[in-house]
């Protein structure tokens, strides 16, 4: 990934939101206004504008990843901390959270808790600002009225972003949900 691709991303992370932050009238407004008052369009957004830091291969990745990708991250990210609930993974892409699982502590997710919490988590604030605008609205908002605190574990949770970010990346997408168990699994 290119640093103009992170930059770009980091100035204006709303033009890569999920839709539901898009509403019918105010986003194609707020895109046409933010020309000119970038500023402004980032206070509604909740982007506190600052220089982006050095690029970070898979933030980019995950910055510029596909809905479907991005489904496939918190699906892996969640199968992975929690390996013993049903899963909608393919029996190889569980294999390989069962086996990434062994080098997490156990309670890193607990039931209540949504695996996009630990990429809240995992990211500085200004990063959070941007990359919250890729998930659901209802789903970011609902989250960050909790913390997720890990303490001494944010080495292994670097660890099992990178990893699941890697692993996304190794996945051809041919436009199907590749993560769906086919019905005669």
């Amino acid at each position: 990934m290119s640093n103009l691709a992170w930059v770009q991303w980091w100035a204006t992370p709303w033009l890569y939101s999920s839709e539901d932050w898009r509403t019918v009238d105010e986003h194609a407004a707020l895109s046409m206004l933010y020309h000119s008052r970038h500023l402004r369009v980032g206070k509604i957004y909740g982007v506190a504008p600052c220089l982006p830091p050095t690029p970070q291969p898979t933030l980019l990745q995950l910055a510029l990843a596909s809905p479907d990708q991005l489904d496939l991250v918190l699906a892996l990210i969640d199968s992975t901390c929690r390996p013993t609930y049903a899963s909608a993974l393919n029996e190889n892409l569980q294999q390989w959270c069962n086996r990434l699982s062994k080098a997490l502590p156990p309670d890193m997710l607990l039931p209540d808790d949504d695996p996009l919490q630990l990429l809240r988590t995992w990211v500085n604030p200004a990063t959070w600002q941007r990359i919250r605008l890729r998930f659901p609205r209802r789903r970011v908002l609902d989250l960050e009225k909790k913390s997720l605190a890990l303490g001494d574990s944010y080495s292994r949770l670097d660890t099992l972003w990178h990893a699941v970010v890697w692993r996304i990346a190794t996945i051809n997408s041919d436009g199907k949900a590749p993560y769906a168990k086919d019905h005669g699994d």
